[in-house]
């Protein structure tokens, strides 16, 4: 249908984020291109980091090239996992190489800079935030082999450059992803509640905006709210995006109620 479609003033005028995270662009092209092509991998997890650490697709597939490739043939060998001469190093000489040609991270969410000056975000991101990972390899694919979404959220925490937000969004990508997060025993009864998923919480349930929430009551909140939409939307979803629909709740409120607005007005065709 032509736009528009919709006569909400805030639904028609700024821009808003799939809910259903499994239709979001980028999602999308990460399922083509690194989850499904590499599924088996040993080091498909970390892939799974690194793609949502970056979260640019021209990046994403200039690291990756060309997968029938040799590697000596490849524009970066060595920078992206799928072959045993990786490193964290040769990553971040690529994604600096990529960053004097243009845009090497998303902007739909920010990726942690280094504290230390004179640190280089492209070097920091590929030899720290996913180096401490790859350091830490066969440890942290032990935890995921334990099949608990929880406990593998709780991992990526523990090191630099790993929030609640930035590790949910990898933990969620390996839930789709059978030899991963898949078959794990809390797909149905876990999931994380970021600082936007607390504050459209407290809204529906008339706190103030800004009332802590601890882990536990935020998913006692959440999970009520999963069994009921697809019974009141008919729109079959996952557990896991409910936070998003809280998030995106949160943002439509605040215009609502004159509190702010988003970052992005909605231009139609863009992002398509």
């Amino acid at each position: 249908e032509p736009f528009r479609w919709t006569e909400d003033p805030i639904l028609r005028g700024y821009r808003f984020c799939c809910v259903r995270r499994e239709d979001d662009r980028v999602t999308r092209w990460i399922d083509e291109h690194v989850r499904r092509p590499f599924e088996g991998h040993p080091h498909h997890w970390f892939m799974l980091c690194a793609t949502r650490q970056i979260n640019w697709p021209h990046t994403l597939g200039l690291l990756i090239g060309d997968p029938e490739a040799d590697e000596e043939d490849r524009i970066y060998p060595g920078a992206w996992p799928s072959h045993e001469i990786f490193s964290p190093e040769k990553m971040g000489k690529a994604l600096e190489d990529i960053a004097s040609m243009g845009k090497v991270f998303t902007g739909a969410y920010i990726v942690t800079a280094p504290s230390t000056k004179g640190t280089k975000k492209t070097t920091f991101v590929a030899e720290r935030t996913l180096g401490n990972l790859w350091r830490d390899r066969e440890r942290i694919a032990d935890v995921f082999s334990e099949g608990s979404m929880k406990r593998a959220h709780a991992t990526l925490m523990r090191y630099d450059g790993w929030g609640p937000f930035l590790a949910y969004q990898a933990v969620v990508d390996m839930r789709f992803c059978a030899y991963l997060l898949g078959s794990a025993n809390d797909v149905s009864t876990w999931a994380a509640a970021g600082p936007g998923t607390i504050r459209g919480l407290n809204r529906i349930h008339g706190r103030p905006v800004d009332a802590p929430l601890s882990q536990e009551r935020a998913l006692s909140e959440m999970l009520p709210i999963y069994e009921v939409i697809e019974a009141e939307t008919g729109v079959v979803i996952d557990l896991s995006d409910v936070p998003n629909i809280l998030c995106e709740t949160d943002k439509y409120l605040r215009v609502r109620n004159g509190e702010g607005r988003p970052r992005a007005r909605y231009v139609p065709g863009r992002g398509a």
